[in-house]
This record gives C-alpha cells, structure tokens and sequence, in this order.
C-alpha cells in the first residue's frame, strides 16, 4: 500500500483543511487498485500508485471545479501505469527479443484482484491483459475498479462516447478469445448489465 506522498523537500502532504483533500488512506488504497488492477504486479504498482499521488498533489491547483479527487487523482494512476508498461515493452523487447510485454506477463504470476462485475479466472484476466492499450483500460476502470462510465471518461481524457465504443469492442474481443477455449458463457452476465444500461 503506498504512503501519505511527501513534497520535494520530502515531507509529508497534509491537507491544510477539510476541503484541501480527501481521506488519503481511502484515496491511496483506491489509486493503489487501481494501478495492480493495470499492472498486475505488487511492487510497480506500489511505486506507480505513489508517483501518481505526488504527481496529483504537485498540480492540485489545477483541478477543476467539479472534477473529484478520485478522478483527478486516477487521472494521473492510469498515465504512471501507461509509462510504466511501455518501460517495462522496452526492457522485455531488449531481453526476449519480439516477445515483449506479452512474455512477461505470461510467465508472471497472477495477482489477486478484488472484481466488481468480471469473472476473475486467470483466463479471464490474461483475456483482458492482452486486449489493446485503450480497452483494456476501460475494461480495467469499469469492470475491476468499478467506475462509472462518466468517471472513466473523466480519467482518460475522452467522450463517454469513445468509452462505451471502446467497451463494446473489448466485450467483443474477450467473448472471441474465451469461447476458443469453451468459457465464453462467464461473461454473459456482463454483456446483459451492458445492454440494460450497466455503463452509467
């Protein structure tokens, strides 16, 4: 779990009154989820969920009125996780030749995350590892973190629109990869809450 972040003389970001910032053990847990759900690895996603509070804090004054803590702070956890992959692309393709990102995480072990709506197979979740950058990330948001539509739409920086697209196709995806290997049926309750309206 990270730590309260410190500012650059390296002490510790208190909230100078109540409305300055929220609970910072409930919002460093929720941006901690957030970055294994996206990594799937304790210690990155320790350091990545710590960058993010220190990077969020640092620019607070620029939140807008309006936006949570929450999402201005995960805003900044789904951009650490995206830097953190592509580093960890880059010393996978020096060290494995074409295999990449893809043979890390295959011989890495899985990590245990705590669902909302998906099955958590390691199927399921190696299923969702492979979908590309921008649907995995919504699939991540909604399915495993439990954001709204709007919130994962205000976390990366796009139209609700562009986010229900994207989970369209990343449901389309995982039905394909999981009926190969006869499971497809998990996911039918998550296109049913889907189609009912569940993205909001």
């Amino acid at each position: 779990m990270p730590h309260q972040p410190e500012d650059s003389r390296g002490s510790r970001v208190t909230p100078r009154h109540e409305d300055a910032a929220p609970d910072f053990q409930e919002l460093s847990d929720r941006v901690y989820r957030l970055c294994l759900a996206m990594l799937r690895d304790e210690t990155p996603a320790h350091d990545a969920a710590q960058e993010a509070l220190v990077r969020g804090w640092a620019r607070r004054e620029l939140r807008r009125e309006g936006v949570s803590w929450w999402t201005w702070f995960g805003g900044f956890a789904v951009r650490v996780c995206r830097e953190f992959r592509r580093g960890r692309a880059r010393e996978a393709e020096r060290s494995a030749g074409t295999e990449g990102l893809e043979a890390v995480e295959a011989e890495r072990g899985v990590t245990e995350l705590a669902p909302v709506s998906l099955p958590m197979t390691r199927v399921v979740r190696d299923a969702v590892m492979r979908l590309p950058d921008r649907q995995r990330e919504v699939t991540v948001l909604r399915y495993f973190i439990g954001a709204s539509t709007a919130e994962a739409a205000e976390l990366l920086g796009c139209p609700e629109g562009t986010i229900k697209s994207n989970l369209h196709k990343a449901l389309a995806s995982l039905h394909a990869a999981l009926a190969k290997v006869g499971i497809e049926d998990e996911l039918s309750g998550v296109s049913a809450s889907f189609d009912r309206g569940g993205s909001g």
